[in-house]
């Protein structure tokens, strides 16, 4: 293998181990404790001191511990309000005045945004104490809950879901979002696992994500968001929050001074289109990489695919076949640059052979016989580096696009969103890889990656390279459907025009 095979092998076989590492790291991360909190267990900040209480977010904060007197059995039994209007319904104890649930409706139904066994996610308090069992009274679209310090008010106006809550008196009064963001049951795994519970908030100037403790002004809308859906509270005024998302259960809390305190609460899908369409930046959760705005072109186009076909899997068919369609003369410099070095290769091993113990001397006469015979040994590598933004914008779109959530495709494929499940999964003995769910769709993406891979082998000791599709595959059996399919029809697009350019030569 000469110099710039041994380059190409370690460029390909350095990709997949960052690939490889990547998904590794995302798949095992746990959050800061190790352990995932059980989400049966509801917890709560001590009645003695509130979040007004703490010098600092997270290291002076008063330690968690059960509410008392809240037994599950007495919270399962507990009856329940009911608000609701076209986006939203809202269930609430009538006992103890706690949200239970928060459904959004979607396309597909209705998902609850409150974890399960969560069964305090709003948290008041007063002079700094934690204040509980209220009256609660429903008059129409509201609840009203009735403290010793402190009155609370829900309703649901418009898409929002509004708290007031005004304190009795000359007192402060807070409150803390502890309910994290809840989802599908069957996703709820892979959100604690690989911390897919995100943080922003909107100073009114930028949009930044959160990812250390912090205690600051909020005047626009400060989130908490997964891989589909999205929490976003609006203040009323400026007022200060705190958040830290390094703990095992973060708080959002929200202190307006000596004011009352006046919430609206968005729970909505993280749609692009329709986070955008609310010029407040809200769009801007969505984890689209570092080519972000070339994500955002190819999720218009999709959708303007989806308008015309109905049907998500062949809009991805069709805007995967466009681009390789405009990356053609790239791919063809590529297929050309690697047939060329193919047919120089009984040269280079004789030049290596004669000049072996002379590497200065081999340097010389390899880069003269690449002059005389017009081949650029580096002519493969500027394609795949001006693909890289566009391979990486629709990676990373397709992993998290809401869109594709219960969007079927065809045949067995009713969920591009998910994993292909139909050949069930791995034994669950095998390391690393037990339990992963396992179909044909990324074993054919496998195969056809595993025949790009042998006609474009320059070298038959690249032979080694054809290991890679087999690794690929492996990574990409836990992949959305979506993003399976799209590089399925990369890869026969491709060999496509790899067989046409043989035959047209």
């Amino acid at each position: 293998m000469n110099d710039m095979d041994k380059r190409s092998a370690l460029a390909v076989a350095l990709s997949f181990i960052v690939l490889a590492l990547w998904w590794s790291a995302i798949s095992k991360k746990q959050n800061a404790a190790g352990v995932i909190a059980p989400q049966a267990a509801s917890v709560e900040r001590s009645e003695e001191k509130g979040p007004a209480a703490s010098a600092s977010v997270d290291a002076q904060r008063p330690a968690e511990r059960p509410a008392p007197g809240e037994s599950e059995e007495k919270l399962r039994d507990e009856e329940l309000l009911e608000i609701s209007n076209s986006s939203l319904r809202c269930l609430i104890g009538k006992e103890s005045g706690d949200i239970r649930h928060l459904f959004i409706r979607e396309k597909n139904g209705e998902v609850d945004l409150i974890k399960e066994g969560e069964t305090k996610p709003f948290r008041f308090y007063a002079a700094g104490a934690a204040i509980q069992n209220p009256v609660v009274k429903k008059s129409g679209s509201e609840i009203h809950l009735s403290y010793k310090q402190a009155t609370a008010v829900y309703s649901l106006r418009d898409e929002y879901l509004r708290l007031n809550l005004s304190p009795v008196g000359e007192v402060t009064v807070e409150a803390a979002w502890a309910g994290g963001l809840g989802t599908d049951p069957e996703l709820m795994e892979e959100q604690e696992k690989r911390k897919l519970q995100l943080f922003h908030y909107n100073n009114g100037q930028k949009v930044k994500k959160i990812s250390s403790p912090l205690e600051s002004a909020l005047s626009e809308w400060v989130s908490v968001s997964n891989r589909y859906f999205l929490l976003a509270f609006f203040p009323s005024g400026q007022i200060s929050f705190s958040v830290d998302p390094k703990r095992v259960k973060p708080e959002i809390v929200f202190s307006p001074g000596n004011k009352p305190l006046n919430l609206r609460l968005l729970a909505t899908e993280k749609s692009y289109s329709g986070l955008s369409a609310r010029k407040n930046g809200l769009e801007k959760t969505l984890s689209l990489g570092l080519f972000s705005f070339i994500s955002v072109f190819f999720i218009h186009i999709l959708n303007f695919f989806y308008g015309i076909f109905g049907n998500y899997g062949w809009s991805i068919c069709l805007l995967t076949l466009i681009i390789q369609i405009f990356m053609f003369p790239l791919t063809k410099k590529n297929i050309k640059s690697a047939e060329a070095m193919k047919r120089i290769q009984p040269y280079v091993k004789k030049l290596q052979a004669q000049y072996k113990d002379d590497p200065k001397r081999m340097n010389e006469e390899l880069l003269n016989l690449y002059r005389v015979q017009k081949v650029n040994p580096l002519g493969g590598c500027l394609p795949v580096l001006i693909q890289i933004p566009i391979f990486w914008s629709l990676f990373t779109m397709l992993q998290g696009l809401v869109e594709l959530r219960g969007a079927p495709f065809i045949f067995w494929l009713t969920d591009l969103s998910r994993p292909d499940v139909l050949f069930g999964h791995l034994p669950a003995f095998l390391p690393f890889i037990g339990g992963w769910p396992i179909g044909p769709l990324p074993l054919l993406m496998g195969a056809t990656m595993f025949f790009q891979q042998k006609i474009s082998i320059t070298d038959p000791s690249q032979k080694m390279l054809l290991l890679m599709p087999v690794f690929f595959t492996f990574i990409f059996l836990k992949f959305p459907s979506g993003l399976v399919l799209y590089w399925l029809t990369s890869n026969i697009i491709t060999l496509a025009q790899h067989i046409l350019l043989k035959k047209l030569k």
